[in-house]
């Protein structure tokens, strides 16, 4: 049996331009960057045609011409495997489909640090770089190269501190806490409220935290605290137990990640205490595991997708020169509305 054989498309612009009844350059721009120039009716005339030639772009003979290699280079810490990350990614490779970018992927770690996945990035030539900090509060130099060779950067849910200031795309964490206190507050004013929160160096808790206790002060309602110091359940049930054996326990507890919140229900259901009939529980970042909890759990949901196609957008723009301004976009979350958080029962 013969193998088959595939005929290579030879159609090109000018044969997708002489069909069309437009310019070559028309249709360079059409089938590029530069659709939004034209008319909508022509636009999808020429990428019909297009598609009925078989022409598929020359990225090669591009990029020698542009002097582009039409490659980003992402980087995402690899301890971040929750769903939000996740999402991000979907987000960042369906924002570049619609593009003639591809993306370079690398997961940071302590094997791959950041400056080892960079140079790696650098050597390839990429167009820009889309970061996901392992942490804002570092060296300078340590993006010095990137900062060097101007190359475009987009940071994404963690700001960076000691460089000079690049586009941001992430949450609007404070709003996030500030929705939770006025969820909790609408609930129940008699409610007492707490929150538990983390003892680490992340500023996006650290604003969740902020947003949920200032709401709170402006209401002049108190709120009392618990500080994790880690991220396992074997480390963190005892001191939430200790906390909620307390005779003065809160009626209401925000839970600075749905983690925390499910650790919650661990140590509550040690104490024998029914969510939400003696402790309601609202968490954040609404991760697959929040809706399979029993009861399902109230939480303030971000949105990675949208994320990560923002971002992708916004370097682009970088890339092609028509961003000049260093911008920030917070994207808000939204409240889901579960069972963890109904009113509490009275005697």
């Amino acid at each position: 049996m013969k193998n088959p054989v595939y005929k290579e498309t030879t159609a090109t612009l000018a044969d997708v331009a002489e069909k069309s009844g437009v310019s070559r350059q028309t249709v360079g721009r059409i089938l590029g960057s530069g659709a939004h120039k034209h008319k909508p009716d022509t636009v999808e005339r020429v990428k019909q045609i297009a598609n009925e030639l078989g022409y598929r772009p020359n990225l090669l003979a591009k990029s020698v011409v542009a002097g582009k290699t039409y490659s980003i280079g992402v980087l995402i810490p690899r301890a971040n495997r929750d769903d939000f990350f996740a999402d991000i990614q979907i987000g960042i490779q369906d924002a570049l489909l619609e593009t003639d970018w591809a993306p370079i992927v690398l997961q940071t770690s302590e094997q791959a640090d950041e400056r080892t996945c960079i140079r790696r990035l650098v050597e390839r030539r990429v167009d820009g770089i889309l970061l996901i900090p392992h942490e804002n509060n570092v060296d300078s130099d340590h993006f010095a190269e990137i900062i060097e060779r101007r190359i475009p950067v987009v940071t994404v849910n963690t700001r960076l501190k000691n460089i000079e200031p690049v586009d941001f795309v992430g949450t609007d964490e404070f709003d996030g806490g500030r929705q939770a206190a006025e969820y909790l507050l609408g609930i129940s004013n008699d409610w007492k409220l707490g929150v538990v929160h983390s003892s680490g160096p992340s500023e996006n808790l650290g604003q969740r935290r902020r947003g949920f206790i200032q709401t709170l002060e402006t209401a002049g309602k108190a709120c009392s605290t618990l500080e994790l110091t880690n991220w396992t359940l074997e480390d963190n049930l005892a001191p939430l137990v200790s906390f909620l054996k307390q005779s003065n326990r809160p009626d209401a507890l925000f839970c600075i990640t749905d983690s925390y919140a499910a650790m919650v229900y661990k140590a509550a259901e040690q104490l024998g205490l029914r969510i939400p009939d003696d402790l309601a529980v609202i968490g954040f970042a609404d991760l697959g595991f929040a809706q399979y909890l029993t009861p399902a759990l109230t939480t303030l949901r971000q949105d990675g997708r949208q994320t990560g196609a923002l971002a992708i957008r916004k370097l682009i723009e970088r890339i092609e020169g028509r961003s000049r301004c260093v911008t920030e976009t917070l994207l808000k979350t939204e409240l889901i509305s579960r069972d963890s958080t109904a009113p509490l029962q009275t005697a």
